[in-house]
């Protein structure tokens, strides 16, 4: 199966005049199982709405679960790339999934790979990390709006 989700890029959404807003209110009225399916299927649209649902819980569990301040919006971008690229493979939807808990159980995992990686030891980063980069491409929105509101 094709999946035109792997270049968001290419996959912008096709703005008629009068009709963004309109998709965008459709969206984000959506649930996240449904937000899911149509991030499978390559929806810039449907992953805004999902990061800026979600983001902020996300944000609140990667601060309780992980002290390196430094690294934290790095494994926030890292996690939620992880589920745009994954969001087709995830096991099929249904009421029993919890999109959150979903997402939650990617940054732990995140945050166990880091510190293995690294030896737990503190960043002190003065770029954005790769991840960051392309979470705000795929976005469309700055690097340095990824950071919590």
């Amino acid at each position: 199966m094709r999946n035109p989700a792997r270049q968001p890029h290419e996959q912008s959404p096709r703005i008629v005049p009068g009709t963004h807003r309109a998709a965008a209110d459709e969206t984000e009225q959506t649930s996240d199982i449904s937000l899911i399916k149509a991030i499978s299927q390559g929806s810039t649209n449907a992953f805004a709405v999902l990061y800026d649902r979600t983001s902020n819980a996300v944000r609140a569990e990667l601060a309780a679960l992980s002290p390196e301040a430094g690294r934290r919006n790095e494994v926030l971008a890292a996690s939620y790339l992880e589920v745009w690229w994954l969001a087709g493979c995830h096991p099929a939807p249904g009421p029993e999934l919890d999109v959150l808990l979903w997402i939650i159980g990617v940054v732990r995992r995140r945050i166990a790979e880091t510190r293995a990686a690294t030896g737990g030891t503190p960043a002190g980063r003065v770029r954005p990390s790769h991840a960051e980069l392309e979470l705000a491409t795929l976005l469309q929105r700055p690097v340095t709006s990824l950071g919590g509101k």
